[in-house]
C-alpha cells in the first residue's frame, strides 16, 4: 500500500512538472508570436484622434526628466499633457516647470491639488487632474514610463475599430541600480509580459495595464469617471472590466513602453511584489492557486530530489532540471532581445528570481495586509483597500477582479 502511495505520488510530481515546463514551452511561443505581429504593425501619421495625456505624479522616479521628456517629444498631429500632483512640496515639481519651460510649443501643464477622493492616491490626482481634459480621449500613464517618439501614432489608430472602447500596453522593465532592480526588471520581462501575452491568447483582454492606457472619454464618463475606481487597488484592471462590460473592446497595443525601475533593497523589493501578488491572490483565487506552474525552475528541483530519492538515478533526477533550464534560458535572452531592453538582469540571476518569485508566492497565502507608500491597508476579494481599522465588505457585494498596478 505505501508502494502504492509513493507510485502516485511521484507520478504527480512528474505530471505537474511536464505541466510547467509546458507552460514555460507556451510562454517562449507566446512571446514569438507576438514579436511577429509587432513586425506587421506600423505607426499611422494619417490618424489624428486628439487625446489629453494624464501624467500622475508622487516624488522622484529614477531618469524621471528624461521619462517626462519623452512624452513631450511626440510625432503626433494633437495631444495635450498634464502633471498632476497633490503636495505643492513634492520634489518632482522642479522637474516639471523645468519640462513645460523646455517644451513651449507642446499643449502642456500642471496642476497641484491635494484634494483625496478615495483610498487610492493615485486615483485621487487623476480625478484632480479630469477637469482640465480637452480631448475626447484620455490617456494616463505612470510617472516612470519612458516613450520614444512614435509611442502616440501607434497606440492610437486602434481607436479606428468603432467597437475599441480602450487600449492598453505593456512595458518591459529596464533596470537601474542595484540587484534589487535587476530582480523586478527580471519579473516584469519574463514573468509579467508572457502571462499576459497567454492569456490574450487564451481569452480576449478584457483589463488595462496601468503603466499606459487610453479610453474613449465619453466612456469613462459613462461608468462614472475615475470616481468609479477611487477605492480599487486595481484601478487599471477596474477601468478596463467596467469599459468591457459596456460591450466595447480592450485592444492590446503591440507598442512595448519602457518601465525605469529602481528597487533601493531587497526588502523593498519583496515588499512590492508581495503587495502585488495579496492583491491578485484576494481578487483571483482560483486563477492565482495555478500560478504557482509559472516557477518552473523550482519545480524542476523539487521533482529531481523526487526521482533521485526514488530512483537513485542522477542522469533522470537532472534531466527535468537540465531541459526547464534552456528553456528558462532561452524565455529570458528572448524577452531581453524583443523588449531591446540592455538594463533586463543578468542569466546568472535566473535561480535567485525564481526563487524569490517561489517564495513571494508561498508568502502570499499567509494574509491580505499590504504596505502601499508607507501605509497598512487590507485587500478584500473585490480588490478594494481598507485601512486596518475598516471592515471588509461582504463577499455577496464582491465583483470579479485581477492584477494591480503599481504608484
Amino acid at each position: 500500500m505505501q508502494t502504492e502511495f509513493f507510485n502516485i505520488f511521484n507520478i504527480t510530481v512528474i505530471l505537474i512538472c511536464l505541466c510547467s515546463a509546458a507552460y514555460s514551452i507556451f510562454a517562449i511561443f507566446a512571446v514569438e508570436l507576438f514579436n511577429l505581429k509587432r513586425k506587421k504593425e506600423l505607426s499611422s501619421k494619417d490618424v489624428n484622434f486628439p487625446v489629453s495625456v494624464l501624467k500622475p505624479v508622487y516624488g522622484l522616479d529614477p531618469e524621471m526628466l528624461d521619462n517626462l521628456r519623452s512624452f513631450c517629444r511626440q510625432d503626433y498631429p494633437s495631444y495635450q499633457i498634464i502633471f498632476g500632483v497633490q503636495d505643492k512640496k513634492d520634489l518632482a515639481i522642479p522637474l516639471i516647470e523645468k519640462v513645460i519651460k523646455e517644451f513651449k510649443n507642446v499643449d502642456v501643464s500642471y496642476i497641484v491639488d491635494s484634494k483625496i477622493h478615495g483610498a487610492n492616491r493615485k486615483v485621487s490626482n487623476l480625478i484632480n487632474m479630469y477637469p482640465s481634459v480637452k480631448h475626447d480621449y484620455v490617456l494616463i500613464a505612470d510617472s516612470d514610463m519612458r516613450v520614444p517618439e512614435n509611442y502616440l501614432s501607434s497606440v492610437m489608430p486602434a481607436f479606428s475599430d468603432s467597437e475599441v472602447g480602450a487600449v492598453t500596453c505593456l512595458y518591459s522593465g529596464s533596470a537601474k541600480g542595484k540587484i534589487a532592480s535587476s530582480l523586478n526588471a527580471m519579473f516584469i520581462n519574463e514573468w509579467f509580459l508572457p502571462s499576459v501575452l497567454i492569456s490574450k491568447i487564451l481569452q480576449p483582454i478584457k483589463y488595462c495595464l496601468g503603466a499606459t492606457m487610453v479610453v474613449r472619454k465619453n466612456l469613462l464618463d459613462e461608468i462614472g469617471g475615475f470616481k468609479a475606481l477611487s477605492d480599487y487597488l486595481a484601478d487599471d484592471y477596474m477601468l478596463g472590466k467596467l469599459v468591457s462590460d459596456l460591450g466595447y473592446k480592450i485592444h492590446l497595443s503591440n507598442f512595448i513602453v519602457e518601465n525605469i525601475v529602481e528597487e533601493s533593497s531587497i526588502k523593498d523589493l519583496v515588499t512590492h511584489e508581495l503587495r502585488w501578488a495579496r492583491t491578485l491572490r484576494r481578487v483571483e483565487p482560483l486563477g492565482y492557486a495555478f500560478t504557482f506552474l509559472t516557477d518552473t525552475l523550482v519545480i524542476s528541483f523539487i521533482t529531481a530530489f523526487i526521482i533521485y530519492f526514488s530512483t537513485a538515478s542522477l542522469f533522470w533526477a537532472l534531466l527535468p532540471v537540465l531541459l526547464v533550464s534552456i528553456a528558462r534560458v532561452i524565455l529570458h535572452i528572448r524577452t531581453s532581445q524583443i523588449t531591446s531592453s540592455n538594463r533586463a538582469g543578468s542569466i546568472l540571476l535566473i535561480p535567485l528570481r525564481d526563487t524569490l518569485s517561489f517564495c513571494i508566492r508561498v508568502a502570499s497565502f499567509t494574509g491580505n495586509s499590504i504596505q502601499w507608500r508607507n501605509n497598512s491597508f487590507n485587500v478584500d476579494q473585490a480588490g478594494l483597500i481598507h485601512t486596518k481599522h475598516d471592515v471588509l465588505i461582504g463577499e455577496e457585494d464582491i465583483p470579479e477582479l485581477a492584477t494591480t498596478q503599481d504608484y
